[in-house]
């Protein structure tokens, strides 16, 4: 049992302001946490074993379903990550040994996995397989905030599973989504938990999947319909909507405008006309070669450069950056005012909005200062392909179900899946003998994440009230909290404790004695710490030979010892 009256960590008066969510507040009220820097917290007592409870509900989920617990690294070596061509990805921590040595922090563990595993898969009959660990991961976060929802050191549960083609993962899949279900079923989180499409970013070349749970401080948007259908913001598509498309097109003229009008807002004013009637473009170049790009999109819409980014990729194998005033000079064009119309004859590539289809007879610039154009149709433009590279908006249609407004709303991730078909197996070599005794060098990979210390945070997000965190019974960091009232009690409230301890259940004996101890003080501190069942020992309670007892959410009564 806890016996506070030795017990050096104390609740405040008070939940400071420090963070954009108000549990993280609630957790330095609670004494469950310090801040070490930004990103970073130590985890006291409290919060440690509530973290231990959530770890334990994983395991047992993950033991159960037939994977197997190891514990790799956090120091990986250099050459590992040269490998695989990730050594320089600037948000993953590398620090120095002796001489020119250097190593890395794992923010994940592909690099070390997937060497252990080839030295154990020999055949195909030692696939699939699955291993997992939960581990310390560091990276170098550029804006560590919302307190345990991003930081630069936390907590991962990752699983990596192998295979021999996709089928035999597709068959495995369905089992891991179960278990995950389950791990937030288990935690009161799975009513609003959704697996939602993903871009899959540094860990695979693939979008990926995420387990999403509903907070208002979430820092994702998924986007979804009636049809089931869960797309992370960044990724999400839809049907534009309409606007004058019965509306006789017009000539195309130019005509005389002012300097100042180089964005969306001062535009709609000078021209008395609704942004979705002006264009809006942008320029990107190449990182790996002289040539640019020209995005263009209806000037209510924003570029997702995440969809961009995967249509770079697939039709440049490049990546890009955003054109400098150098760059516009040398393409002879003026930023404010560029325009890819067909007698421009820019050497640039053009890609337009999917969105730009159902307008007609739009604003736009002609690349010259306080030059610009109205009545500008699809006939006006250069157009070498047309795309999806908006960022979704409330109004849009589904795609899935006719007629239907897509819904919004914010989560935060609290797993995820990511297809790694062979970029890391490949690389290292991993290799089996098929049924046939014939070497096959393709092997499959896959992982998956379960944040858990993000997961804490979500939890204490999602379950706290204006002045408490209710805990599920599954990872309160005990299930029953003793008052003691009067020193001459304290012996009969040890022996309840030790009687319920036998029972399997954890106690926190609260024998404090003192002015700023009374009830109010106990009674404060079992509702901060999210305790389920409240135990008063008073004389007043022994008068009646028993102890009061309070169940969360039910009337108290008295129960004879």
């Amino acid at each position: 049992m806890l016996q506070l009256s030795n017990f050096p960590f104390n609740t405040l008066k008070s939940a400071p302001k420090v963070s954009d969510n108000r549990s993280t507040s609630l957790l330095l009220q609670g004494g469950y946490i310090r801040q070490a820097m930004a990103g970073a917290y130590e985890f006291l007592p409290i919060w440690f074993r509530v973290l231990r409870n959530i770890e334990q509900v994983i395991r047992e989920e993950m033991d159960n379903a037939g994977y197997h617990e190891m514990l790799m690294t956090i120091l990986t070596p250099r050459e590992y990550w040269e490998t695989t061509g990730r050594w320089d990805i600037p948000e993953y921590f590398k620090v120095p040994g002796h001489g020119t040595t250097e190593y890395r922090i794992a923010p994940t563990n592909e690099e070390n996995v997937t060497p252990i595993l080839w030295e154990f898969i020999q055949s195909y009959k030692d696939l699939p397989c699955c291993v997992y660990h939960i581990q310390k991961k560091f990276r170098n976060e550029k804006r560590a905030k919302s307190g345990l929802l991003r930081g630069r050191e936390f907590i991962m549960k990752d699983a990596y599973s192998f295979h021999t083609d996709i089928k035999d993962f597709e068959v495995f899949y369905e089992d891991i989504k179960d278990v995950y279900m389950r791990v937030f079923t288990r935690l009161w989180l799975g009513d609003d938990t959704v697996i939602a499409d993903a871009d899959g970013g540094a860990i695979s070349d693939k979008n990926s999947h995420e387990f999403q749970t509903f907070l208002e401080v979430g820092e994702d948007i998924i986007v979804q319909d009636s049809s089931w259908y869960s797309y992370n913001l960044e990724l999400a598509s839809w049907i534009p909507d309409d606007k004058n498309v019965w509306e006789e097109t017009q000539k195309m003229q130019y005509i005389d405008s002012v300097p100042e009008i180089v964005n969306m807002e001062k535009m709609t004013k000078y021209f008395k006309s609704p942004d979705w009637q002006m264009l809006k473009t942008v320029i990107y170049k190449l990182e790996n070669s002289d040539a640019y790009i020209w995005v263009v999109l209806r000037g209510d819409l924003d570029i997702n450069e995440i969809k961009l980014w995967k249509f770079v990729r697939w039709k440049y194998d490049d990546t890009f950056v955003l054109a400098s005033e150098e760059d516009l000079e040398k393409i002879w064009t003026v930023r404010g005012f560029i325009s890819p119309l067909k007698d421009s004859h820019l050497k640039v590539d053009f890609y337009w909005d999917n969105s730009l289809k159902t307008v007609k007879n739009f604003f736009w610039w002609a690349n010259a200062l306080a030059k610009s154009t109205k009545n500008v149709n699809i006939s006006d433009l250069n157009i070498i392909e047309f795309g999806d590279f908006n960022e979704p908006k409330a109004w849009f249609t589904s795609c899935n179900v006719e007629w239907e407004k897509l819904t919004f709303r914010k989560a935060s991730e609290v797993g995820n899946i990511f297809h790694l078909w062979t970029k890391y197996s490949k690389p290292f070599g991993l290799s089996y003998l098929d049924e046939n005794n014939k070497m096959v060098q393709d092997v499959e990979m896959w992982c998956y994440g379960i944040g858990v210390s993000r997961l804490m945070g979500v939890m204490a997000e999602y379950f706290m009230t204006d002045s408490w965190i209710m805990w599920p019974e599954t990872v309160a960091p005990y299930s029953y909290y003793i008052i003691v009232m009067w020193e001459d009690t304290i012996k009969q409230a040890k022996d309840l404790a030790s009687e319920l301890e036998k029972s399997g259940e954890s106690v926190i004996l609260d024998d404090r004695m003192g002015r700023k101890d009374g009830f109010g003080q106990k009674a404060g501190d079992c509702e901060l710490w999210g305790i389920p069942n409240r135990i008063v020992i008073s004389p007043k309670t022994l008068e009646l030979w028993g102890y009061e007892l309070t169940k969360r959410g039910q009337e108290s009564e008295i129960i004879k010892l």
